[in-house]
């Protein structure tokens, strides 16, 4: 599926705000494979993120830093988390088609880009790639559980709530402390 086959997708529903957008789109994906008896990955109860069974995952712990690297085959079609933190995302090999507020975009390894605070996006792999995500984690979390409650939100709703609390500032605050102790 290329690039203008989720340009497609993404214009019928094309005068909803972004987020309505997003998760009415989530909403028929996940019924059409539920009704045709397809396999879908849906995240567990009490689980923030869906990690696909036909994709396969690093994860990496430095001091104040979260990386999880991520391979995904070609023509994975699925729907990112709520970032709750701006962060560098890193595509390191293959093609990737994405949506954003601007509309869809493609990216052709390698580059990087600026995942927006409050961002979640509808995500076609166009080849087989390497993503690498780096995110803030001031208390040194191991736990993948700990770490999603941390930099991801499932709704919106949430997202703006956590929103209201500045997390750089919160980072920032937790980083003196450390240092002064």
């Amino acid at each position: 599926m290329p690039k203008n086959e989720l340009q497609k997708i993404w214009n019928n529903d094309i005068e909803l705000p972004y987020r309505e957008k997003v998760e009415n789109l989530q909403q028929v994906l996940i019924d059409y494979c539920e009704d045709n008896n397809l396999d879908i990955d849906l995240p567990e109860k009490n689980r923030k993120t869906v990690y696909p069974s036909y994709a396969t995952y690093n994860h990496y712990f430095s001091n104040g830093l979260y990386i999880r690297e991520a391979f995904f085959k070609k023509n994975y079609l699925g729907f990112t988390v709520i970032h709750n933190t701006a962060n560098p995302l890193f595509l390191m090999k293959g093609k990737i088609a994405f949506s954003s507020e601007e509309g869809v975009q493609e990216l052709t390894a390698p580059i990087h880009i600026l995942t927006k605070s409050g961002s979640k996006k509808i995500v076609l792999v166009v080849e087989d790639c390497v993503v690498v995500n780096v995110h803030p984690n001031p208390n040194g979390l191991k736990d993948l559980k700990q770490i999603e409650d941390e930099v991801y939100s499932t709704t919106f709703k949430e997202y703006d709530n956590l929103k209201a609390e500045d997390f750089w500032e919160k980072w920032k605050a937790i980083k003196k402390n450390n240092i002064e102790e």
